[in-house]
């Protein structure tokens, strides 16, 4: 299982998506943390990813857990901005993934000013350490991303790159101006990225974009299930004990599964997601959106609809994905990345 380890709910930046720290929990730890060595010890295959808030604001924390968690794989989703807190653990790490969102003057108006290229002084100090695990750009793609763009401007720097899109409970648009965007930018630059991607596939290359990969491996394995594994295979401990199935909501009761102390119940996701055409595929997306529609029912159609248009291009090209289908799995381990964006 995937443990997701909130070690504040603090975060030093204000990104114009986000809104910053998270409500709902203390700003530092408060159960002990044996309790958490005793309930990760009872799984033999358990991942451990350090989230927050920004997780190297409580960089002792970090450091103390790597020592004392006993989990086969670790992870840390960052702003890069402590990285160096941390330099001499980062051979511990499995995974680290950089929240970065494409091209600087695209980064910079989410996330502030400076925030690419600290991100960039991040990447150099974990390329001269003797990390070797996976380095992942995370981005988050809102209004202003142009996917095509900015995914191939972080491929020149990360070998793989990840995204997200800003919906739901975005701060920068609502749905009729995500549509409009869906259609004019976003549709477009996803054919022309998939072309790039196809285009070195038929060279025997694989380029490292998640969502392509991670899709492309359950259409060709036919996997089920929700993706990210919230609420049944991996679970969220917020600083005081709680287990949560996903991490950004800690304020909703169904999102609220159980204690440190007690262990933990199942969540799924609801209807009308498991009667969906491309439900083997998809898994429902995001179990909050699933259970929060806060767009309402034309916002949650609306990222259904370019889920499945990712969904059907991709398909198109299933053929010749086949004879590379073992190097093309992702992920080999559930590394926080959502997979369905």
């Amino acid at each position: 299982m995937l443990y997701i380890i909130l070690t504040t709910s603090l975060c030093n930046l204000h990104c114009r998506y986000c809104g910053g720290s998270l409500h709902g929990m203390p700003s530092d730890i408060s159960y002990d943390p044996l309790d958490l060595k005793k309930f990760i010890s009872k799984d033999p295959n358990a991942i451990v990813a350090f989230y927050g808030g920004e997780p190297l604001l409580r960089s002792h924390v970090v450091k103390r857990f790597l020592d004392l968690l006993p989990a086969n794989h670790f992870v840390i989703n960052t702003n890069g901005y402590f990285i160096e807190r941390i330099v001499d653990d980062l051979s511990k790490f499995d995974t680290i993934l950089l929240s970065i969102d494409g091209r600087e003057t695209v980064t910079d108006g989410y996330r502030g000013k400076g925030c690419y290229q600290q991100v960039m002084h991040a990447v150099d100090i974990i390329k001269d350490t003797s990390f070797q695990g996976e380095l992942i750009a995370r981005m988050a793609v809102s209004s202003d991303t142009d996917i095509d763009k900015d995914v191939r401007h972080l491929l020149r720097f990360f070998p793989l790159v990840h995204w997200q899109l800003d919906v739901v409970w975005s701060a920068l648009w609502d749905v009729e101006e995500f549509k409009k965007w869906s259609e004019k930018s976003y549709k477009p630059g996803l054919k022309k990225l998939i072309k790039t991607w196809i285009d070195a596939i038929n060279q025997h290359s694989i380029i490292g974009i998640v969502p392509f990969r991670g899709i492309m491996t359950r259409i060709l394995f036919e996997m089920m299930g929700l993706p990210c594994q919230a609420g049944n295979h991996a679970v969220a401990i917020t600083t005081d004990g709680r287990i949560l199935a996903c991490p950004i909501a800690p304020d909703y009761h169904w999102n609220d599964l159980g204690r440190l102390s007690t262990g933990f119940h199942h969540v799924k996701v609801q209807d009308p997601c498991p009667s969906c055409q491309v439900y083997q595929v998809c898994g429902g997306r995001c179990l909050f959106a699933n259970r929060e529609r806060l767009w309402g029912m034309s916002g949650f159609h609306a990222i259904c609809d370019v889920t499945k248009f990712l969904i059907q291009e991709l398909r198109k090209y299933s053929d010749v994905c086949e004879p590379l289908k073992e190097k093309i799995f992702y992920p080999a381990f559930n590394n926080t990345t959502e997979i369905i964006p």
